[in-house]
C-alpha cells in the first residue's frame, strides 16, 4: 500500500537527479483521475504497470532511470529537464510517443527496442547527427528542431523511413544553407508536413525537378538493393525450411563440392586428361541426383511431421477447451448457488438475532437452519472441488497418453525416414566407390604412358614419384567417405535430439499446466471458504452465542 505526499515527493527532483518510484507514484496520482474516489484508489494500491501515459516534466531530471515498471506505457514525456543521455528505455516496448524536448541530449541512441514508436520529439537539444532510428519503422512524426545539425546527410538517411509524414528540422545550422528545403522535399517524398505545415505540391514538384537526375540514379540503386535484399531473404527463408527438414545444402551439389574442397589432390587428379574430367562430371551428376532425391524426401517428411504436430496440438487443445468449458459451467453453478445460500444465511442469522429475546425453541430451530445452510455450502464446495480436481486429473492423464502416442508416432516416422535416408547415403558411398575404381584405372593407364621416357607433367611429379601410386587415390577416397559419413551422422543426431527435446518440453509444459490448474482450483475454493468464514468465523461455536452486528450482515 502506498501513501505518498505528492508535494514532498516532487521536491526530491529540485536538485539534478534520477526518476524514483515515489516520483512516478506522485505523478500518477497528480495526473490520474481528478475525482476523490480515483485519487484514493491510486493512493491505496497504484499499479504502475497499468499506466498508459505519464509526464515527467520540469523536474530537473538528469538521468533516465526506474521506468521498467511502466511496461505498458504508450506515451511518455520527459521534456524540460536536464537529461544528457537517452537510456534505460528498453522495457517500454509499447511506447508510441516519446517527448525528450528541451534537454541536453547530444547523441540519438538506445532507441532500438522502441519499434512501436510513432512520434519522437527531440526539439531543443544538442544533437549534431540524426542516427540510431533504424528499428523505428513506424516513425511518423520526428521533431529534431533547434539542435546542432550541420550537414545534409540526414536527408538520405530519413528517406528510408517510409512511414515518416511530418518532420521539423528548423533552427539547425543545416537549414540555413541555400537549397536545403528543395533537397529535403525532393529526396524524402513521403513527407507531407514540414514544421507542422503541409508541403504544397507545387513546391514538391519544383524540388524534384531540380534534382531529377540524381533522384533517378538513386532510385535505380535502391531498386537494385531491394532486389538483392529480397533474394537474400528468399535464400534465408529457404535455408530455414531446409534446416528444419534436416536436408540443408542437399538440394544442389554443395556436398559434392565439400568433398573436393577438403581434398585438393582429388581435384588435381580429376583434371589429368579428358577421360578423368568426363568421369568427374559423370560422378558429380550421379552424386548430386542422389542428394536431390534425399532433399525431396526430407521436405516430404518435414511436411508429414508438421501435419502430425498440427493434429496432435489440435487434439490436446480440444481436450483442454472441453475441460475448461465444463469447469466454467461448474464454477458458474457454484457462484450462482453461493449467492442464494449466502443470502439465505444472512436472512436466517438476522432473524436469529431478532428472536433471541423470544421463544427459545424458535431460536434453536433458526440456529439449526443456519447450520444446515453452512453445511450445504460446504458440501457444495467439496463436491465442486472434487469434480474440478477429477476433471483435471483425467485431462492430465489423457494428455500424458496423447503425448506418449505422439512420441511413438513421431519416433516411427523419424525412424522410417532415417532408414530411407541411410539407403541414400549408402548409394552415395557406392557412387564414390565406383568413381574411385574408375579413377584408379584411368590414372594408372595415363601414368603408364610415361614409364619409358619419364616425362611426367610437372603438376603430377609428386604423385607419380610415390612408389605406391594408389595410396594417393586411397587417401582421396577416404576423405570423400568421411564427408559423406559426417553428413549422415549430422542428420541422424539432429533429428534424434530434436525429438528428445520436443518430447521433454511437452512433458515439462504439461506438468507446469497441471500444477497451475491445481493451484487455481485450490485458491478458488480457498477464497470461497474464506468468504463463508466471514459469515461464520468460529467453527464449532453455538450459533446462539455469536455476536453479529449490522455491518457483518450487510457484507
Amino acid at each position: 500500500m502506498y501513501k505518498v505526499d505528492t508535494a514532498s515527493a516532487l521536491r526530491e527532483a529540485t536538485e539534478p537527479g534520477v526518476i524514483t518510484q515515489s516520483i512516478l507514484i506522485s505523478l500518477a496520482i497528480d495526473q490520474g483521475p481528478r475525482k476523490e474516489a480515483g485519487k484514493l484508489f491510486l493512493e491505496d494500491g497504484i499499479e504502475l504497470n497499468a499506466l498508459k501515459e505519464i509526464r515527467i516534466e520540469f523536474l530537473n531530471i538528469l538521468n533516465i532511470d526506474h521506468l521498467w515498471p511502466l511496461k505498458n506505457l504508450i506515451k511518455l514525456s520527459l521534456s524540460h529537464n536536464v537529461i544528457e543521455r537517452i537510456e534505460n528505455l528498453d522495457e517500454l516496448v509499447h511506447l508510441k510517443e516519446l517527448d525528450l524536448s528541451f534537454n541536453r541530449i547530444k547523441i540519438m541512441e538506445n532507441l532500438d527496442n522502441l519499434d512501436q514508436l510513432e512520434i519522437l520529439l527531440l526539439y531543443s537539444n544538442e544533437i549534431s547527427v540524426i542516427q540510431g532510428l533504424n528499428n523505428l519503422k513506424k516513425l511518423t512524426i520526428l521533431n529534431i528542431g533547434k539542435n546542432k545539425i550541420n550537414d545534409w546527410k540526414h536527408v538520405i538517411y530519413l528517406r528510408d523511413f517510409k512511414s515518416l509524414r511530418s518532420l521539423n528540422t528548423c533552427d539547425n545550422p543545416c537549414t540555413e544553407m541555400d537549397g536545403y528545403l528543395d533537397y529535403l522535399f525532393a529526396f524524402v517524398p513521403q513527407l507531407i508536413y514540414y514544421q507542422y505545415r503541409i508541403i504544397p505540391e507545387s513546391t514538391r514538384h519544383s524540388a524534384i525537378d531540380k534534382h531529377y537526375r540524381i533522384i533517378s540514379n538513386l532510385e535505380e540503386n535502391e531498386a537494385k538493393v531491394q532486389t538483392e535484399l529480397k533474394l537474400q531473404q528468399e535464400f534465408e527463408d529457404k535455408l530455414a525450411l531446409l534446416t528444419a527438414a534436416y536436408v540443408e545444402y542437399l538440394d544442389e551439389d554443395f556436398l559434392f563440392q565439400q568433398m573436393f574442397s577438403a581434398n585438393e589432390v582429388g581435384r588435381i587428379l580429376s583434371t589429368i586428361n579428358e577421360d578423368t574430367q568426363n568421369a568427374f562430371e559423370e560422378y558429380r551428376k550421379s552424386f548430386s541426383a542422389i542428394c536431390h532425391n534425399l532433399h525431396e524426401l526430407g521436405l516430404q517428411e518435414h511436411d508429414k511431421r508438421t501435419e502430425e504436430i498440427r493434429l496432435f496440438e489440435l487434439v490436446v487443445n480440444e481436450g483442454k477447451e472441453n475441460k475448461q468449458n465444463v469447469a466454467r459451467k461448474i464454477v458458474d453453478e457454484v457462484l450462482e448457488r453461493k449467492m442464494e445460500i449466502f443470502a439465505n444465511i444472512k436472512d436466517v442469522m438476522k432473524t436469529l438475532i431478532e428472536e433471541r429475546e423470544g421463544d427459545a425453541d424458535a431460536t434453536d430451530d433458526i440456529a439449526a437452519k443456519v447450520r444446515e445452510l453452512f453445511n450445504e455450502f460446504n458440501e457444495l464446495l467439496s463436491k465442486a472441488r472434487n469434480q474440478l480436481m477429477s476433471k483435471e486429473v483425467i485431462l492430465h492423464d489423457q494428455i500424458e497418453d496423447i503425448n506418449e502416442v505422439f512420441r511413438i508416432n513421431m519416433m516411427n516416422m523419424i525412424s522410417s525416414f532415417l532408414e530411407t535416408a541411410r539407403e541414400h547415403f549408402s548409394l552415395l558411398r557406392n557412387s564414390q566407390a565406383e568413381y574411385n575404381n574408375t579413377m584408379n584405372e584411368l590414372i594408372l593407364n595415363y601414368l603408364s604412358g610415361f614409364a619409358d621416357n619419364g616425362e611426367v607433367p610437372v603438376h603430377l611429379k609428386d604423385l607419380y614419384g610415390n612408389k605406391d601410386s594408389l595410396a594417393t587415390l586411397a587417401a582421396s577416397h577416404d576423405i570423400h567417405l568421411q564427408v559423406i559419413d559426417n553428413r549422415e551422422k549430422l542428420m541422424t543426431n539432429r533429428l534424434d535430439n530434436w525429438l528428445k527435446d520436443y518430447i521433454n518440453q511437452l512433458i515439462v509444459d504439461e506438468n507446469k499446466r497441471n500444477r497451475q490448474q491445481i493451484l487455481e482450483i485450490s485458491h478458488f475454493f480457498g477464497f470461497l471458504q474464506q468468504e463463508l468464514n466471514l459469515l461464520h468465523p468460529s467453527q464449532g461455536l453455538d450459533l446462539t452465542d455469536i455476536e453479529l452486528d449490522d455491518a457483518t450482515l450487510e457484507d
